[in-house]
């Protein structure tokens, strides 16, 4: 075959506006669908319980998600170069307005009523600051001070105006994906190791001066010795740890966990979802549960590595740094080792925004993906 045949060949298999559904990654794809299907299966014991439609609603999420990611893998990640900054000022907008006429639950003011629903504006807000931090170093050097401080800059205002919600959970998340990103574009260790310093610095004098609730305290602090500790926090950590070390190896059943029907485990369908799944379905349930966030973290991985362009490696990374930031501390939260922050376990807990934005996630990494395994296909 000549190279002008081979050039039609490869030319043939992106005839049409679908070809880039030929060239997704089949690993993440099913490792993401595997992982909402359990949210739903979670979702749908819950139900069971207290006669609620939470898994209708993660369905209703599942289905709009669904949508929108399909066709963010049709376009190109690479035109959304243009659409970064905007997308940015409507997230700060959205956390503004959030603060005006938002909906307060769980301590915080971090949910806006938008027709029929209730949508909570920061979780929109992590894949904006991905892509417009993203969009930022990669166009500079990202081991340029100057660049490194302008890329604080625009994780600081929208991790603010979380905080004033106030929603630490959410806020550090910010943090995580400041680091991942710009070390990955390049940023030295000992500039990430100065920011560290300072941000601690920052941080005792917020507790010195009081910048920081009690409750907000006591979460950070918590984890460390619940059995010493008598508050509701410790209390929600060490019936966590009941549900989970009760569940044994098989676990109880779909219906006989005992802790979680009778309620004594909190926030069952969102905080320490993992916890009623490690009850009723036991440490195979858990490790099931795992290996579906370990493969979908690797293929993110995956992704990240054989990006084309810089701005997809930095999308790529950065997304994977919100799952694996949150899988970490939601379940550690489960088990005590890590701070009861509130933050969701994606695809699994309760809540439309979150699973929404982790489908959007997923569909940008699969625009990267089509890409990148079109340019290598013979």
């Amino acid at each position: 075959m000549s190279a002008k045949q081979a050039g039609r060949a490869r030319g043939s298999g992106r005839a049409g506006l679908l070809w880039p559904l030929r060239y997704v990654d089949p690993m993440l794809l099913l490792s993401g669908l595997g992982l909402v299907a359990f949210g739903i299966f979670a979702m749908h014991i819950v139900d069971s319980d207290g006669g609620q439609s939470y898994a209708m609603d993660q369905f209703a999420g599942f289905a709009g998600g669904t949508v929108v990611a399909l066709l963010l893998v049709i376009f190109d990640y690479r035109s959304f170069k243009r659409y970064v900054w905007w997308v940015y000022g409507a997230a700060l907008l959205s956390l503004v307005a959030v603060l005006v006429f938002g909906v307060v639950g769980g301590g915080a003011q971090s949910w806006i009523d938008v027709g029929p629903v209730q949508l909570q504006p920061s979780e929109f807000a992590k894949l904006a600051v991905v892509l417009v931090l993203a969009f930022y170093v990669s166009q500079n050097a990202a081991g340029n001070l100057r660049v490194l401080f302008g890329g604080m800059a625009l994780v600081a205002l929208p991790t603010l105006l979380i905080v004033v919600q106030p929603d630490l959970g959410t806020a550090l998340v910010f943090g995580a994906i400041f680091v991942v990103v710009v070390f990955t574009a390049g940023a030295k260790i000992w500039q990430l190791a100065g920011l560290g310093a300072a941000g601690a610095g920052i941080a005792a004098l917020a507790l010195r001066f009081g910048v920081l609730q009690d409750y907000q305290v006591a979460r950070l602090t918590s984890f460390m010795n619940p059995q010493a500790s008598a508050n509701d926090l410790s209390y929600q950590v060490l019936q966590s740890q009941n549900a989970i070390g009760s569940g044994g190896i098989f676990g109880k059943g779909l219906d006989s966990a005992t802790l979680a029907n009778l309620g004594f485990l909190p926030e069952e369908q969102t905080d320490f979802i993992f916890s009623n799944v490690a009850e009723r379905l036991g440490f195979v349930g858990g490790v099931v549960l795992l290996v579906l966030f370990m493969v979908l973290i690797w293929r993110i991985l995956r992704v990240a590595m054989s990006a084309t362009d810089r701005f997809g490696v930095l999308v790529a990374a950065g997304i994977g740094t919100i799952f694996l930031f949150h899988v970490v501390v939601n379940v550690g939260m489960t088990m005590g080792i890590m701070p009861v922050t509130g933050i969701p376990l994606p695809f699994i807990s309760y809540g439309r925004s979150n699973l929404v934005v982790s489908l959007i996630s997923l569909g940008l990494l699969q625009s990267i993906a089509a890409r990148s395994n079109a340019e290598d296909a013979p």
